[in-house]
């Protein structure tokens, strides 16, 4: 009986250690592509951008008490004030300038009431727009979507509602997908079409010893390059998944309704070519974990370094012109709230960053001295009166720039907002007509309506 038993207990062992083995074995293979995964230099880079995406919703998504489903109603009104000490110094020896301090004369005159309707049950989409400087009508215009086709109207240029053809943008909805879904679905299409459109063949790969905090780290360095070339190319493959995609494109198409004519201008300079943008993102070995991300700015002979060491939560940012550190900022945050004190290189504080967020409410207030610049900003965004069908939405700007004590640009941008959930939408388009048909005085007041606005402004 007892040699029974051991040779039991013998196969017992075998089939574990067998077992052992090949659990051992699978781990490898998992681990090996796991390790595969995380050390390209895609993947690398992607979760940077992931990261960012991230902490971007965490901070500005609205609480979902305030959403008040697909049939909504935005009723608001603008008011804005700006000035220049810079702009009236120089407006009695310049012409560019004195327009430039009437514009700001004007706009801190001019009242905006804009509403935006929709009624998803009924197909329909509704935003018009009216500015005022004082009693002097400079802007009124309506948007209109039914049955699948959009209207649009300016008043004094326009006197029917003009047929622009039709329109897909309800395409996008269904029972079970919401306004907040599409605004979701757009925000992470996005995200993964920029991260697929940085091919690997773009991102260089390094083994490096790098600096972090005061300790040197054997790294992997993966770097992408923006130049005008890159920076097209890559806004011309983002436009391109975004037109090709159904959802996407009907989605887009509310506030693009062209959006199948919309092209990158190979003609506009977004970068010189003196200029360039270097993203570095470092990752410690063997694990990959990210220790530092980097971003290089060049131009001739000067070159700018921004430069963070920490997570999502914590870290710490470093400003560095020609490698020398200028500026020091200790980075805390949480899903509410975002810290930033600034330091400059003697180690004094010039300023901090604050972003705090609750349910109802969302502060950002920034206050900089770093030389002889000052920056001083604060955005307050408050929801109130929340009931079951509505509620009051208040956002206010203001800001003050100064430099060597002469105050750049001043100024407050106030908009309250009442929403509700019961859409309104009565417009007569039955005596439109197509924009073929138009006049060619109504063709050509369209065509040059930002250059009358402009110009009144700056008389």
């Amino acid at each position: 009986m007892e040699n029974v038993i051991r040779k039991i207990l013998k196969v017992v062992f075998k089939v574990l250690f067998f077992l052992i083995l090949i659990a051992f074995a699978v781990s490898l293979i998992l681990f090996g592509l796991y390790y595969s995964k995380i050390s390209e230099k895609q993947y690398i880079f992607g979760s940077m951008i992931d990261g960012i995406f991230e902490k971007t919703e965490q901070i500005f998504n609205i609480h979902s008490d305030y959403y008040l489903g697909d049939n909504f109603q935005v009723d608001g009104t603008l008011t804005t004030t700006f000035s220049s000490e810079d702009y009236q110094n120089k407006s009695v020896a310049d012409l560019e300038y004195l327009k430039k301090n009437r514009m700001l004369a004007n706009l801190s005159l001019m009242n905006t009431t804009y509403q935006i309707k929709q009624d998803k049950d009924h197909g329909k989409v509704f935003v018009s727009l009216d500015e005022k400087i004082g009693e002097e009508e400079l802007f009124s215009g309506k948007y209109y979507i039914t049955n699948s086709t959009e209207y649009f109207f300016v008043n004094g240029v326009l006197s029917n509602y003009v047929n622009d053809g039709a329109n897909n943008y309800f395409e996008s909805y269904s029972e079970e997908i919401t306004t907040t879904d599409n605004i979701q679905y757009l925000y992470d299409f996005i995200k993964e079409s920029i991260k697929n459109n940085i091919g690997d063949e773009e991102l260089k790969g390094y083994d490096v010893d790098t600096l972090v905090g005061n300790d040197t780290i054997h790294a992997a360095q993966v770097s992408y390059r923006i130049t005008d070339k890159s920076y097209k190319t890559l806004l011309k493959a983002v436009l391109k998944d975004l037109k090709n995609d159904e959802r996407a494109s009907q989605i887009l198409s509310l506030i693009y309704p062209n959006l199948k004519d919309l092209k990158v201008n190979e003609k506009k300079k977004y970068l010189k070519s003196n200029e360039s943008y270097t993203i570095n993102v470092y990752v410690s070995k063997p694990f990959f974990h990210p220790v530092k991300y980097e971003v290089i700015y060049l131009k001739d002979d000067r070159k700018e370094i921004y430069t963070y060491e920490g997570n999502l939560e914590k870290g710490t940012f470093y400003y560095s012109l020609n490698n020398e550190v200028k500026y020091r900022a200790n980075y805390v945050s949480t899903s509410k709230r975002i810290d930033i004190q600034v330091f400059n290189q003697m180690n004094q504080d010039v300023g901090t960053i604050k972003v705090e967020k609750d349910k109802n409410s969302m502060m950002f207030t920034m206050t900089l001295e770093l030389g002889e610049r000052k920056w001083d900003v604060t955005y307050t965004m408050k929801q109130k009166d929340l009931k079951s069908d509505s509620y009051v939405r208040e956002d206010n700007l203001s800001f003050k720039f100064m430099n060597q004590m002469v105050t750049i640009m001043q100024g407050n941008i106030e908009a309250v907002s009442n929403i509700t959930s019961s859409p309104k939408i009565e417009e007569d388009v039955s005596s439109s007509v197509l924009r073929s048909t138009l006049s060619e005085e109504e063709a050509s007041g369209i065509d040059t309506l930002h250059d009358k606005i402009k110009s009144r402004l700056e008389s």
